[in-house]
């Protein structure tokens, strides 16, 4: 009879350790945005080793599905029939020891891309809040109100919006030094986010002006297909 007792809690234990190891393997979840102005939309594959996982989109419109990588350092790879594997590698990604979700951001560096990570669950990061990224070389500034930030090259930068007033939106400016004086290069109106929270990159346009683009992410949770 203990015997019997003792086979059923031994096999117990071994379903619920391959049911914790099968969901560690699959890592946490990863969600990417693509720093290039406008698009393209590309397919990347996770691939650890000689493991490669099915074709992600990434592009600067919005956040990639999510996706689980076998392991916390993995690269970005494209298909190339040149490779001895079959894939080039563009971009290596090393997660941080903990956390479960995390975006990160692709920014074009020639062939291959420069990966930062940041964490989705960031406490600084929930709705109505805003992350810039600078991919530009100068250190910018930008107003929220009468919220003020500085914004270094290749920093996330969390900030909050001023508190809500009588009307839905608050103004934005970013500002560029000049002559060892900040002058404003956009001045706009933003609507506060109730259910999102907002990625603002920083980029030069091709005649080298400071321009940005901004990509919202709703934090409604979306309802299972039935």
């Amino acid at each position: 009879m203990f015997r019997r007792i003792a086979a059923v809690q031994t096999a117990a234990v071994c379903f619920f350790s391959s049911l914790t190891f099968s969901a560690e393997s699959a890592g946490p979840g990863i969600r990417a945005l693509l720093l290039v102005p406008g698009g393209p939309v590309i397919k990347l594959h996770p691939m650890s080793g000689e493991t490669v996982g099915e074709a992600v989109l990434v592009g600067a419109r919005g956040l990639s599905e999510s996706f689980r990588p076998t392991a916390r350092e993995f690269s970005l790879a494209i298909p190339d029939i040149k490779q001895k594997s079959g894939y080039r590698p563009l971009g290596k990604v090393s997660l941080p020891e903990q956390g479960k979700d995390f975006i990160i951001l692709l920014e074009p560096d020639k062939q291959t891309f420069k990966v930062h990570v940041v964490d989705s669950r960031e406490s600084r990061f929930g709705a109505d809040s805003v992350l810039f990224f600078n991919a530009s070389d100068t250190i910018l500034g930008a107003a929220l109100g009468a919220n003020k930030v500085i914004i270094k090259p290749r920093v996330a930068v969390f900030a909050k919006p001023p508190p809500r007033g009588a009307k839905p939106f608050y103004q934005v400016t970013f500002y560029q030094p000049d002559n060892s004086k900040a002058r404003p290069f956009t001045n706009t109106r933003w609507p506060h986010r109730d259910t999102s929270r907002c990625y603002v990159f920083f980029y030069r346009s091709k005649t080298g002006r400071l321009t940005y683009q901004a990509v919202d992410e709703s934090l409604v949770p979306v309802a299972p297909a039935e």
